[in-house]
């Protein structure tokens, strides 16, 4: 066997000369691309995190284990229809465990005032007292799973319904679907006629 100056190798498969590079460049490629992919993501994440956790450190923390959780799966996400989806599952499968084995108080609270602060703009003067404010997590926390991830997605993240759904694993029209329905569950809540859209009229 002998290498060429362009590190190839010259032996022979199937007639054909085999690139000793060949590896190496898909290697490169894969870690490239999931270098981008949490590059474009990476944001969102993090602050979905601290909606549930509360604090930038803990929530870095937790992010950092499902960012290594994910490059050593990054081959199989790429697979996935939606990887931002199955990214998403796996951000949501850290969080789970890391809530699991806190103080729920803590948590709570930290959480509570994460979800308060991003809702104060859309809900105006309608989260006036503490009632109010415990009225409005209470029901954004009664919401089912995915129509509460869509709601802190679009309110307190600012993302658009492109991007919920490509997290979700939702057709659009389904997250703008569960996103009306959540706003008129929550007006009720605060005895208001509706929860304006803000981020829509855009």
């Amino acid at each position: 066997m002998t290498f060429d100056r362009g590190g190839q190798t010259a032996g022979r498969r199937g007639g054909q000369a085999v690139d000793s590079t060949g590896k190496d460049a898909a290697s490169a490629r894969l870690r490239l691309s999931y270098q981008v992919f949490c590059e474009i993501h990476g944001r969102a994440w993090l602050a979905f995190a601290r909606t549930r956790i509360g604090n930038r450190a803990d929530a870095e923390l937790v992010v950092t284990a499902m960012r290594t959780d994910l490059a050593e799966q990054w081959s199989h996400a790429l697979r996935h229809p939606l990887p931002a989806a199955y990214a998403w599952r796996l951000l949501k499968s850290h969080l789970h465990s890391w809530t699991w084995d806190e103080d729920a108080l803590a948590v709570e609270a930290t959480t509570f005032a994460a979800v308060i602060g991003g809702f104060k703009e859309l809900a105006g003067e309608s989260l006036r007292t503490e009632e109010d404010q415990i009225g409005l997590y209470s029901s954004i926390l009664a919401l089912p799973d995915r129509q509460r991830d869509a709601v802190i997605l679009r309110y307190v993240l600012d993302l658009d319904d492109q991007e919920i759904a490509a997290y979700l694993d939702r057709p659009v029209e389904t997250v703008r679907s569960s996103l009306r329905h959540a706003r008129e569950r929550l007006a009720r809540r605060l005895g208001i006629a509706e929860l304006p859209d803000r981020r829509a009229e855009r």
